[in-house]
């Protein structure tokens, strides 16, 4: 009995280290697999700009960027929701549900919510052009989630996933060194930030630090747990890549979470005895030397940006520069919140919330062109778009994950040869890093989806399963999955072909040409305002063209009434147009630039009777945005139009005291000055405005008139 007995002790733990082995995939959950490779490979790579390849001349989007990426991100979603879910309906199988799925249901029902109960239902839904976080984009994420958790049953298959994260990433810090180092084979046109600061495939240097994040520590997770010194190098040299673009991308807050990433890595790397191999100490002094020559190479730098010192000092300078205006951008997010704290304005709703809310001194700071669209702050910008419950609740489920997945996370191995879980804690790593980096960043889908995956890596350990019977009606409801899904995924193709109009209409050519594509634009996608603003600009356009025309004709002594003719037909046009936009999307400040500067104009040319449409409109775009300086000098516009001059130059000086560079209004001011017989006060404006803008049209001529007058009154 004794010997049984040890026979039994012998056995047992043969038994329990021998996992039962998991059945072999079918055709449909092979598919769903391969699919959410794609996903993490193509997605950071995505982009609309692939004018290096031969005959390719132009991007394929306006929005070369974000819209390709979400374009990918559903596109592959579906697929690999459709295999999965054709699996489950025909075959049977298991369902594999974590401890958070019911949290993730409460997320979507809340931010639902408040896309019903938002300012603006079309952008809650879709999510802001150039953005696009909105309901789809949350759906998205948890199917994401859901179908990750399904596959990544081993710490294989998380490994395998976080191959393929590294080999996108290693190609976008690849892109991002070559602009750094002045070598780019795109052609862009021009930036809105310092050149050589790599942006890769994200267009922005801080969309790039982002995404970055959660790549550094994926690769040193990978690096520092392969047992193969061949690959251990690769993953090594794929590290020191991306290291040195999380560098050069000059991107403060990607810095702090990237930084806090790799100490927790390095922490979960100690707890688990990590060994250092020869290859891991070269590679680390590597790093090291090559880290400290792109940092003292960047404090050759005289540009504020570019230099890595400077760039750290201002992390600490909260009165200056854009450390002031993320201050004045959270403190309108602030007050908006408390305006609607339990709903929000709905996801993804910023840009139409902030002009309302903004503080006059960022516009001093910032310009009258600057229009805030992100919080720059999570917190934030959860809470103004989804509410204060909303935002606890996603911010719930990030802590919730992070506290259910440390033991996984942070484990000890049972053998100090055994760091295959490393991988896991990378994961953690990258998480907490990004939510970090959030707390100064922006969050985008094209990054954003990494975190959901990176939670499900985490969580897929402890789940619970449940056995699933193929129905009878199983192979009907397949039929209709995939063709649900075919429908969504001919939609989502037809929301890039929209764009690709879009930008065509941008492009210029003849008048009808760009309408063509702007009523295409529209066509295809009602529901982005910015498409729908394009029309009416386009008619604008035109209508300039024609009162452009007539006054041609005029001086060569034709007949000027039929371009006249005309050129009233399509100001009808592009003001139906214009307003049509505006009851769209009543918040949208640039709409009321738009119309009113419309108004200015045929009040001028046509009739001296649209100067009072004009005062109208604008004081509605006064009422969306009290310091906006656009809205002001085109109010200006329209009382000097009625002769209202002394209005008029209140209006001016208030918006040159909101923005005192901004050059139109001293022009305008200038001329009213002379009209008014003041001509030393119109040459102080005047002068201004050329040293301001040395180039701006008239300026010589009003100059000389004004110095003129002004001499004539000495003499």
């Amino acid at each position: 009995m004794a010997k049984s007995g040890k026979g039994r002790q012998k056995d047992a733990p043969s038994r329990r280290s021998v996992a039962p082995a998991a059945p072999p995939m079918s055709t449909a959950q092979r598919v769903a697999w391969v699919a959410l490779h794609v996903l993490v490979f193509s997605v950071p790579l995505a982009m609309g700009n692939w004018t290096w390849l031969p005959g390719v001349t132009m991007p394929f989007t306006f929005d070369q960027f974000d819209i390709v990426k979400v374009f990918a991100q559903r596109g592959v979603t579906l697929v690999a929701f459709a295999a999965w879910a054709f699996h489950i309906l025909v075959n049977g199988g298991t369902v594999r549900r974590t401890k958070v799925d019911y949290l993730i249901l409460v997320v979507l029902g809340w931010i639902a919510l408040s896309t019903v109960f938002s300012v603006q239902v079309p952008t809650a839904v879709f999510g802001k052009y150039r953005r696009f976080e909105g309901l789809i984009s949350f759906v998205n994420y948890a199917t994401m989630y859901f179908l990750a958790v399904q596959f990544l049953d081993r710490v294989s298959r998380v490994r395998s996933l976080a191959r393929t994260l590294f080999f996108s990433g290693t190609l976008v810090s690849f892109y991002g060194v070559l602009q750094y180092l002045g070598i780019d084979p795109l052609t862009w046109g021009r930036l809105p930030f310092e050149p050589n600061r790599a942006f890769s495939t994200y267009g922005n240097p801080d969309l790039l630090g982002g995404f970055l994040v959660i790549a550094l520590p994926v690769a040193l997770g990978l690096a520092l747990s392969e047992k193969d010194y061949r690959w251990r190098i690769g993953y090594w040299a794929g590290f020191l890549l991306t290291m040195v673009c999380w560098i050069v991308a000059f991107t403060r807050g990607a810095w702090i979470g990237g930084a806090v990433a790799l100490i927790v890595l390095g922490i979960a790397a100690w707890r688990m005895r990590t060994k250092l191999t020869m290859v891991d100490w070269s590679f680390s002094g590597g790093i090291a030397a090559l880290s400290a020559l792109v940092v003292v190479r960047s404090l050759a730098s005289e540009h504020a940006v570019l230099n890595v010192w400077k760039r750290l000092v201002s992390i600490f300078d909260f009165g200056s520069g854009s450390a002031l205006t993320r201050f004045q951008i959270w403190d309108a997010a602030w007050r908006a919140t408390l305006d609607r704290p339990v709903f929000g304005f709905g996801p993804d709703t910023f840009r139409l919330v902030f002009p309302g809310y903004k503080p006059v001194e960022y516009v001093q700071v910032a310009g009258h062109i600057s229009v805030a669209d992100n919080v720059h702050n999570y917190f934030l910008q959860l809470a103004t778009a989804i509410g204060i419950p909303g935002m606890l609740l996603l911010y719930g489920l990030f802590a919730a994950v992070a506290v259910l997945s440390f033991r996984t996370a942070f484990v000890r191995p049972e053998s100090d040869t055994d760091n295959a879980r490393l991988i896991v804690s990378a994961f953690w790593a990258a998480a907490v890093g990004y939510v970090v980096h959030l707390t100064f960043g922006i969050s985008v889908t094209g990054s954003t989806f990494l975190l959901w995956i990176a939670m499900a890596a985490l969580m897929a350990p402890g789940v619970r399963t449940v056995e699933v019977r193929a129905p009878s009606w199983g192979t009907i409801a397949a039929g209709a999955v995939i063709v649900v899904v075919a429908i969504a995924s001919a939609g989502n193709i037809v929301y890039v072909r929209a764009d690709n109009h879009y930008l065509k209409s941008r492009l210029g050519g003849s008048y009808e040409q760009r309408l063509t594509h702007a009523e295409a634009s529209v066509r295809l996608n009602p529901y982005n305002d910015m498409y729908r603003a394009e029309v009416g600009v386009v008619y604008s356009d035109a209508f300039r063209s024609l009162l452009q025309q007539a006054r041609n004709e005029q001086e060569a002594g034709g007949d000027p009434g039929p371009a006249l003719e005309q050129a009233e037909r399509v100001f009808r046009l592009a003001e139906a147009s214009l307003l049509e936009t505006i009851a769209f999307i009543p918040r949208e400040y640039d709409n009321y630039l738009f119309v009113t500067n419309l108004y200015n104009l045929a009040g001028e040319t046509l009739s001296g009777r649209y100067y009072a449409d004009a005062i109208e409109w604008a004081r509605k775009g006064i009422e969306v945005s009290e310091f906006g300086p656009g809205i002001r000098f085109q109010y200006a516009v329209a009382l000097s139009g009625t002769g209202d001059l002394e209005a008029a130059e209140r209006e001016l000086l208030a918006a040159m005291e909101m923005d005192q560079r901004y050059v139109e209004p001293r022009f305008l001011l200038g001329d009213i000055y002379l009209r008014q017989g003041d001509a030393a006060a119109a040459l102080e404006q005047l002068e201004r405005v050329r040293e301001l803008e040395p180039g701006y049209p008239g300026i010589d001529e009003l100059i000389e008139s004004a110095a003129g007058t002004t001499g004539a009154g000495s003499e």
